[in-house]
């Protein structure tokens, strides 16, 4: 069967490669059938490699938040005690300012720091500030305790308490910007609070 040029139209022999009239490489049906493979696989191979980065991209970023969070998270856990300590003077709720406190200590200062002491110190409050009175804050600098310092609060903590199990494995010293406010008058003062991870937790020591 007589084939021709694709071309030009010539006529071709079986074994000729390219056209003896236009100088056309000559393609066969099994050479076009191939590289049509060949592009498809090749198209196959990059949409494949496109979801692959697309996948392992999203693996990364998500990877990333997840590690600020926690960093951000455990980074932040020593302001825990500090909101109690504020919210439970503001809300005048003593279980939560005890939060504030290493559970040892709790016991010892329930009778205290009750809610009869946090309204006569809300009361202190309103004759100096005025009704509605709002306490806001704002952590300002933070120091780290030296080893020296962390071992002096837990052997009084011991002496005070009788209790040889308390282990204090970091702390800091922190400064807080706190705002009173109220009807008739508005106040910021900076106070220093001793804040320790004591026995895994951090709590605040006044």
């Amino acid at each position: 069967m007589s084939k021709f040029c694709e071309h030009c139209g010539s006529e071709l022999k079986d074994n000729d490669k390219v056209c003896p009239n236009c100088g056309a490489a000559v393609e066969g049906k099994a050479a076009k059938k191939d590289v049509k493979n060949a592009n498809a696989n090749t198209e196959k191979v990059e949409k494949s490699n496109v979801k692959t980065i697309a996948i392992v991209g999203g693996i990364i970023v998500a990877a990333i938040i997840v590690i600020v969070v926690i960093f951000s998270l455990i980074g932040g856990a020593y302001k825990t005690p500090i909101k109690n300590y504020f919210n439970g003077v503001q809300k005048t709720n003593a279980k939560t300012y005890l939060k504030a406190y290493p559970e040892f200590m709790r016991e010892n200062l329930e009778d205290t720091y009750d809610e009869e002491f946090l309204e006569k110190r809300k009361e202190s409050l309103e004759k100096t500030y005025g009704d509605n009175v709002k306490l806001s804050y704002k952590v300002v600098d933070k120091i780290k305790m030296t080893k020296d310092e962390l071992d002096k609060v837990k052997d009084e903590l011991k002496e005070d308490y009788d209790d040889e199990k308390i282990k204090i494995s970091s702390g800091y010293k922190v400064c807080v910007k706190l705002t009173v406010k109220g009807s008739d008058e508005k106040e910021t003062n900076f106070m220093t609070l001793d804040v320790l991870k004591i026995n895994g937790k951090w709590s605040v020591i006044d």
